[in-house]
């Protein structure tokens, strides 16, 4: 455990501040824990830490009491351009994230951190099924939505952390160094943090500076020779782009079955069986030859195209469209071209889509979400696969991506007349 001075500045009242202030409160620290939201949950979690005897606050900051902190742990949802952040990182004082300060209490066997633009949240519960299917114990937990200083306590030497960490998180790591790491995948993501791309895949990278030669860096070769041709680790580097699996989770598993010394038949058996994660590439349907797939958590290009580079050549049917968080639709255009046969563009994106996609592939456009389902239905054939993966927010037309997925899957099923037959609740991964 590293030994920090006793005052400590939590910055975020939400899940992570919350449980980040319980936890180092108990360890003896003198906790001020501020947040400048006032929503229910906030002051839910301000007002149980002051019964318990933490100073805490909510809907403003006592910024004089703040940078009076000896140090800072500060939640990955406040914005690098916030006031709060410039301030605290003028101080000179440390500023680590929740994923730092967990890693100096943790008595894991060993952690295995899974960081990416896309599919993190996939491969990190992957890793987790496949560590229990062999008899381990596993604790699945950080960015995927229960923070890792929250399960310390049921954590103990015989436990493997199976870590989902985000470049938020990693931009304030100093010590932090999982046995395993890999880096699945590198898109432009975050750009409203991140000065530029350089910026965002330097974050993911400390996720292997301060590994040891006993440690292995998981990643592809490819985002290698674009984003960090001279990046130096002591750990042992090994591509999961290189063997012969196309799927990139299995691919990527594999690699990790074989650091943890699982054999390869049981690694694909526990993938092939894997229930999948709604909303995540879940393949919720398989009709005449037809394989029909909910990927409605893909709010950005970026995951478009990890979910596309999954499938085979001109088999795709695509819903694509909502509300614009990026304009990079262009890039996608040769990848469209490859493994799209048409494209349903939906929301208020879909003339910039169109335009950035004249010409790759079949295009229709639509306002109505119905009619949008009824193509789906009528441009899919035996050997497709019918994919919403909107690649935009739902908040167009939808209350979220959750709203948005279980309607698509209402709707495809009503199509298809009938009432569970057929239904494959397994994930394309």
């Amino acid at each position: 455990m590293r030994e920090m001075k006793r005052h400590v500045g939590v910055l975020g009242l939400k899940e992570t501040g919350y449980l980040s202030s319980l936890y180092l409160a108990e360890k003896g620290y003198q906790v001020f824990a501020t947040d400048l939201s006032s929503n229910d949950a906030v002051k839910k979690n301000a007002e149980n830490l002051r019964l318990k005897g933490i100073e805490a606050e909510c809907g403003g900051h006592s910024m004089e009491r703040i940078i009076s902190q000896d140090w800072f742990l500060i939640s990955p949802g406040i914005p690098p351009a916030s006031e709060l952040y410039q301030k605290i990182t003028t101080t000179g004082k440390p500023v680590h994230s929740e994923i730092e300060v967990a890693h100096w209490f943790s008595q894991a066997k060993s952690v295995i951190a899974v960081t990416g633009s896309c599919g993190k949240t996939t491969l990190a519960t992957l890793i987790a099924t496949l560590i229990e299917a062999v008899g381990g114990k596993a604790v699945l937990c950080g960015n995927i939505g229960n923070p890792w200083i929250g399960e310390l306590a049921r954590i103990d030497r015989d436990t493997t952390v199976v870590l989902e960490v985000s470049s938020f998180q990693l931009m304030h790591c100093s010590k932090f160094s999982p046995e395993v790491g890999i880096l699945l995948n590198v898109y432009p993501n975050h750009m409203d943090w991140h000065h530029d791309m350089a910026e965002y895949a330097n974050a993911k990278l400390m996720l292997f500076k301060n590994m040891r030669n006993s440690g292995t860096m998981i990643c592809r070769k490819k985002d290698e020779r674009t984003f960090f041709p001279d990046f130096k680790t002591a750990a042992k580097r090994v591509y999961f782009d290189e063997g012969r699996d196309e799927n990139p989770n299995c691919a990527a598993l594999l690699c990790v079955a074989d650091v943890l010394g699982i054999s390869e038949q049981k690694t694909r058996s526990v993938f092939a069986g894997f229930p999948g994660i709604e909303h995540r590439l879940e393949r919720f349907l398989t009709h005449k030859g037809t394989v029909f797939i909910n990927d409605s958590k893909c709010t950005t290009p970026a995951s478009l195209a990890w979910a596309l580079e999954k499938f085979s050549d001109g088999t795709v049917v695509l819903v694509c469209g909502g509300k614009a968080k990026s304009s990079d639709f262009g890039t996608l255009k040769d990848l469209v071209a490859k493994k799209v046969k048409c494209a349903i563009l939906i929301g208020t994106s879909r003339h910039m889509i169109r335009d950035s996609w004249r010409g790759a592939t079949e295009i229709l456009e639509t306002a109505d979400f119905d009619e949008a389902c009824d193509w789906v239905v009528k441009k899919s054939a035996p050997g497709d696969v019918a994919l919403l993966s909107p690649a935009c927010a739902s908040f167009d037309m939808f209350k979220n991506y959750q709203d948005r997925g279980r309607i698509f899957k209402e709707k495809i099923h009503q199509r298809m007349k009938i009432n569970g037959a057929g239904i494959c609740l397994k994930c394309e991964k």
